[in-house]
């Protein structure tokens, strides 16, 4: 290598270049594992006889970016759907394609943990933002389940009371924040000593481990 490098000094070899790839930490690597699921989730996709024609639509336009500003706060907002659908001169439709864990429930609770996974991760507040700023009229989420061997698809619509949920949400957190920026006061998620209760499964059991152990 010295030899070749006395002769041209410019020369890179691969072990240089692996070494530089390796120390870049602008960039975030993917392993082979990672790849190989991401490509069985995009296969998944394509697969299914739905959202293999939502994701290849003559209309489609994929990850076009919006910016505005909130009237009540002055804030700037900037959104970025995964997919947008022109069905009609005033018909637009937009989708988030977002990965779950779900393999290990029964399929009479799926429902019920897309609709957490939804309002734990504020999805119905960023699809309420992205209705807003790109004036979608609709907004659908396409979950992939991203358990090995296990990758369905389901098509997911955000209501109309899910939308507004995540309006009123979103434009609290914009005051919130705006009330922040004006006084440089910015408090924590818990500022009260907290007291943790019993939800009703708990207070059901504790009543039966009390009469057991009576």
């Amino acid at each position: 290598m010295q030899i070749i490098k006395s002769i041209k000094p410019d020369a890179v070899f691969a072990d240089e270049l692996m070494q530089a790839w390796i120390n870049d930490n602008s960039r975030i690597r993917v392993t082979d594992e990672q790849y190989q699921l991401a490509k069985a989730m995009q296969q998944a996709v394509l697969n299914h006889p739905e959202t293999s024609k939502l994701v290849n639509h003559p209309t489609k336009a994929v990850e076009v970016s919006y910016y505005g500003i909130d009237e009540e706060t002055g804030l700037e907002i900037r959104v970025r759907p995964d997919l947008e659908i022109q069905l009609s001169d005033d018909h637009r439709i937009g989708f988030d394609l977002k990965s779950a864990s779900l393999g290990r429930f029964k399929q009479e609770m799926m429902e019920t943990m897309i609709k957490r996974e939804i309002i734990n991760r504020d999805y119905h507040v960023s699809a309420a933002m992205y209705c807003d700023m790109a004036m979608l009229d609709q907004f659908f989420w396409l979950f992939v389940n991203k358990d090995e061997n296990y990758h369905w698809v389901a098509i997911v619509e955000a209501s109309p009371e899910l939308l507004e949920l995540g309006r009123l949400e979103y434009k609290k957190t914009l005051r919130d924040i705006n009330n922040a920026m004006n006084t440089d006061l910015w408090p924590a998620s818990i500022t009260d000593t907290l007291t943790i209760n019993l939800n009703d499964f708990e207070s059901r059991k504790l009543e039966e481990l009390q009469l057991e152990a009576a």
